[in-house]
């Protein structure tokens, strides 16, 4: 009986797979390393094979056919679970691997987590590189499943992560309020005090931003927000102004007060937000990954003991 599979050449698959990705036979070359004849070549034999043309060429890119369509996933994760398994056979040492370690994280994560985890890195696996990317509001399967991605920094309740993911609670950081030094408030604040004063609104995300929204209602008051920006790096000179007040997680607060002329509020009630690690579960048992959320909770627990 003729076996489709068993005719398959399955070195074909990764050229079909890097085509499924960049749509172009000369961009596949480039990142195979292969001359565009041998990938038009091998192309040519994906049809043969499949009886299907697999790609169709348009003005602007190759687009593939809805048997191509239907294959993509499967090779996808095929290869990935080939390689995992190379990787696991191998082991990871930290100490001699150059291999890049991409993550996407908030802002606050970004400011107030990225350092530590590079220093950490610096000491104790030299040659590997980190690639930080921002948190938007994606599901991030298709991007951790093909590789683009090793794990996301999220909200616990951010309700945007595939459930189809693996998902952690990592540590959780209570909400503070950021003033100029001088300002007259109390270290404690209420809700009422809090909304006499305009506010900073930080992060394109706006998720710790929400939380405070979200209590405030619940007590029948809104806070008037005078100025919005996309990240923490105004804030210093905004708040240094004395008109604004803004609420941050902690481990940004604590930096802030250290460098510039600024000072913590505590809120009348505890308003916390907790960050969670998400991984594609083909990538669980990668070593390599197993190592850096090892990393990633000697952070954690830093931060959790941290005053």
């Amino acid at each position: 009986m003729d076996n489709l599979y068993q005719r398959l050449d399955l070195n074909l698959l990764r050229v079909f797979d890097v085509l499924m990705q960049s749509r172009s036979v000369t961009r596949a070359a480039e990142q195979l390393n292969l001359s565009q004849s041998t990938v038009s070549h091998a192309l040519a034999r994906l049809r043969q094979t499949l009886d299907d043309p697999l790609f169709v060429m348009t003005r602007k890119e190759m687009r593939p056919t809805q048997r191509a369509q239907a294959l993509a996933a499967p090779v996808r994760q095929a290869l990935l679970l080939l390689e995992q398994g190379v990787r696991q056979s191998a082991g990871f040492d930290p100490a001699s691997s150059r291999r890049t370690f991409r993550l996407a994280v908030p802002s606050s994560i970004e400011h107030g987590v990225v350092p530590q985890l590079v220093e950490l890195l610096h000491q104790r696996a030299p040659g590997c590189r980190l690639a930080v990317t921002e948190l938007v509001h994606s599901d991030y399967e298709d991007s951790l499943s093909r590789g683009g991605l090793d794990l996301v920094v999220a909200f616990a309740d951010g309700d945007h992560l595939s459930p189809r993911l693996l998902v952690e609670p990592w540590f959780d950081n209570p909400m503070m309020c950021l003033s100029a030094q001088g300002c007259g408030l109390p270290d404690r604040l209420s809700a009422e005090l809090l909304v006499g004063w305009s506010h900073v609104s930080t992060s394109t995300w706006g998720h710790n931003q929400t939380l405070i929204e979200s209590w405030l209602k619940k007590k029948g008051l809104e806070r008037h927000i005078a100025v919005w920006v996309p990240s923490f790096e105004a804030l210093p000179k905004l708040l240094a102004t004395g008109r604004y007040l803004a609420m941050v997680p902690e481990l940004i607060a604590r930096d802030f007060c250290h460098y510039y002329p600024l000072q913590q509020h505590r809120l009348s009630e505890s308003l916390r937000s907790t960050y969670v690690l998400a991984q594609h579960p083909l990538t669980e048992f990668d070593p390599a990954l197993v190592w850096l959320r090892q990393l990633l909770e000697e952070v954690g627990d830093r931060l959790r003991q941290s005053p």
